[in-house]
C-alpha cells in the first residue's frame, strides 16, 4: 500500500493489479486472524451465543472455497442440491474458513474433496486432501492452542469449540489413505434433502469445482494460446508443478551459432554459450531428458532460479530437430519423475514447440498434431480436439477411445452431430446435446472456457457413463478461436443399459 500511495514511484498497470490483489489477500488473511481471536475471546467469557437457523452447508463451503483459488481449483465437491443444518451462518463459515486455510497451509498439493452425508440427526461436512497427513499419535494435539506453527495456532481448536457451541462437533477421522480427514458435524434441518452419497449421481446434479486432472487441459490451451514465450513458460510450469510437482522452469531456446537464448520468466542472467555444460550437450545431442540430481552442476541457473536442488533438462522437437531445451526444478533428486512420469514429462515439453514457432524462431507447427503427437495419449485423461463450426473432431487420445469403448479412430464420427447421435449424449438432466447447445460449441463461439459438465454418455457396448467434461478453445497466430480441447473423466457411477 505504501507504494501504491507513494506518488514518486512510477507503476505500471499490470504492477498496480498485483499489488492490490495481494494487499487484498493479506487484508482478509488479517481480519480472519482477528475475528478468530474475537470468537475466542467470547467463549473464553462465555459471551457466544450463536444463533439458530436453517443454514446451506453447501453454499457456505463453495462460498470459502471460492476465496481460496489454491484450494478451489484442485478441489471436488460431492453433487447434491442441500445440506441443511441447524446453526450459525457466521460462526459456520468461520469454521469452514479455518478448514479451507488449514487445507491451503499443510496439503497445498494434490486433490481435495468435500462431501456431504447426513448421520443420523446430524448433517455431516467432510473435507478431505491428500496432503502429508496427521500421524495417529498426534490426532489429539492438533486442537490444541498453540498447536500450528502458523496462524496463531487457534484455527482448529477454535472450530471444535465453535462446533460444540452450536450442539456439533469437529473431529479429525482416522485416515483410510494418504492426507487427512476432517469432518464437521452440525444439527440436521428439516429442510435437508437427501444428500447424494458415493457412487449415485441425480438428474440435474452439477460438479462446481475443478478436478485437477480435468483442469490440466483447460491449463495447457490457456498457456499454449499466450502470446510471448515468458507466458507460454509461466503456464507449462504451472502444469508442471500441479502433474509431477515441479518448482520452476526456464526455456533454452537454440540458435544456429549453437548457443542458447533464455526465455521464460524464470530466466536471468545472460544468453548461455555453446557447451555451457556437458548436461545441456548431451540433451540436444541425443534428443533425451538429462537428470541432473544437483543443479549446482549447471553453471547457467541456481536453486534459486529452479526453486529446487534437482533438474531435469528435457529437450523441446520440432520434427527430428532439437529447437529448445526445457529446464525443470524439484525440490530434490527423490522428487523428480520415476517410471511413466518421465513419458509425461518429456511429452509436456514439446508442448512450448507451438510457441516457439509463433515467436518466428521455427515455423509451420500445426498445433492438433502436435498436441497429439507430444502429450494427448501420455496423459490419463480422455481428450478430444474439435475445429470449426458447426465442430468437427480432428483428433482424439488413447484414453478417449477407452472411454467410449472404441478400438480405432474410424469407428467415430468426425461431425459433431453425428458423434452425439451415435454416442446419445444428454445433460444430467436428461437434456439431449445438439450442436447448438453443445458445450464444444460454446466455447469455439465465445472464446472462452465453458465447464465442468456432468454428461451421459452410451458407450458402443450399450452400457451408459457419467463424465465430467471441460471445454477450452484455442487461438491462431492472429488471436482468432481456431478450435476447442475437450476434456472428459469418467465418474464413478455407472448406469446399465
Amino acid at each position: 500500500m505504501e507504494l501504491l500511495t507513494d506518488s514518486t514511484v512510477p507503476l505500471e498497470a499490470s504492477e498496480v493489479d498485483e499489488l492490490l490483489v495481494s494487499a487484498h489477500g493479506d487484508a482478509n488473511h488479517l481480519l480472519h486472524v482477528v475475528t478468530n481471536l474475537h470468537a475466542l475471546s467470547r467463549l473464553d467469557r462465555a459471551m457466544l451465543e450463536p444463533d439458530s437457523s436453517p443454514t446451506n452447508l453447501r453454499t457456505i463451503v463453495e462460498k470459502a472455497v471460492s476465496r481460496s483459488p489454491q484450494v478451489a481449483r484442485r478441489c471436488y465437491l460431492s453433487p447434491g442440491d442441500k445440506a441443511v443444518a441447524v446453526a450459525d451462518p457466521q460462526l459456520t463459515m468461520q469454521i469452514v474458513t479455518n478448514l479451507v486455510q488449514n487445507i491451503e497451509r499443510y496439503a497445498p498439493d494434490g486433490e481435495v474433496r468435500i462431501m456431504f452425508e447426513q448421520r443420523g440427526s446430524m448433517m455431516a461436512a467432510s473435507f478431505v486432501d491428500t496432503g502429508p497427513g496427521v500421524p495417529v499419535k498426534d490426532h489429539g494435539l492438533v486442537f490444541e492452542d498453540g498447536s500450528s506453527k502458523q496462524g496463531l495456532g487457534l484455527g482448529l481448536s477454535l472450530s471444535r469449540q465453535l462446533a460444540r457451541a452450536m450442539g456439533g462437533d469437529l473431529v479429525l477421522e482416522a485416515a483410510a489413505g494418504p492426507g487427512a480427514t476432517f469432518t464437521l458435524s452440525l444439527p440436521a434441518s428439516p429442510e435437508s434433502v437427501p444428500v447424494v452419497s458415493a457412487g449415485e449421481i441425480m438428474p440435474g446434479d452439477r460438479l462446481i469445482a475443478h478436478s485437477p486432472r480435468a483442469r490440466l487441459m483447460v491449463d495447457l490451451a490457456e498457456a499454449l494460446s499466450k502470446a510471448t514465450l515468458d507466458h507460454v513458460v509461466g503456464g507449462i510450469r504451472k502444469i508442471y508443478a500441479e502433474l509431477l510437482g515441479a518448482t520452476g522452469a526456464m526455456l533454452l531456446v537454440s540458435r544456429k551459432d549453437g548457443s542458447f537464448h533464455r526465455a521464460g520468466a524464470f530466466a536471468d542472467g545472460d544468453d548461455i554459450g555453446e557447451g555451457a555444460s556437458a548436461e545441456l550437450e548431451q540433451a540436444v545431442a541425443e534428443g533425451t531428458s538429462v537428470r541432473v540430481p544437483d543443479v549446482a552442476k549447471l553453471p547457467w541457473t541456481s536453486p534459486a532460479s529452479l526453486g529446487g536442488e534437482a533438474a531435469m533438462l528435457l529437450p523441446v522437437h520440432d520434427g527430428d530437430t532439437v529447437v529448445a531445451v526445457l529446464v525443470v526444478g524439484w525440490k530434490g533428486p527423490d522428487a523428480m519423475p520415476q517410471g511413466s512420469a518421465v513419458s509425461v514429462a518429456e511429452a509436456l515439453a514439446d508442448l512450448t514447440a507451438p510457441a516457439i514457432a509463433r515467436t518466428a524462431l521455427a515455423r509451420d507447427v500445426v498445433f492438433e498434431r502436435r498436441l497429439r503427437a507430444s502429450v494427448m495419449d501420455e496423459l490419463p485423461i480422455a481428450v478430444s480436439v474439435f475445429a470449426g463450426d458447426p465442430p468437427q473432431v480432428v483428433d482424439w487420445n488413447r484414453k478417449e477411445r477407452e472411454m467410449l469403448g472404441i478400438s480405432n479412430d474410424s469407428l467415430r464420427p468426425s461431425a459433431l452431430a453425428a458423434s452425439q447421435d451415435e454416442y446419445q449424449v444428454r445433460f444430467a438432466d436428461g437434456t439431449p446435446l445438439n450442436v447448438d447447445n453443445a458445450p464444444v460449441t460454446t466455447a469455439i463461439r465465445t472464446g472462452k472456457a465453458t465447464g465442468p459438465f456432468i454428461l451421459l454418455v452410451r458407450r458402443a457396448d450399450g452400457s451408459q457413463l457419467h463424465t465430467r467434461t471441460y471445454c477450452a478453445p484455442f487461438f491462431d497466430d492472429e488471436g482468432n478461436v481456431s478450435g476447442a480441447v475437450v476434456t472428459s473423466e469418467p465418474l464413478d457411477i455407472a448406469v446399465g443399459p
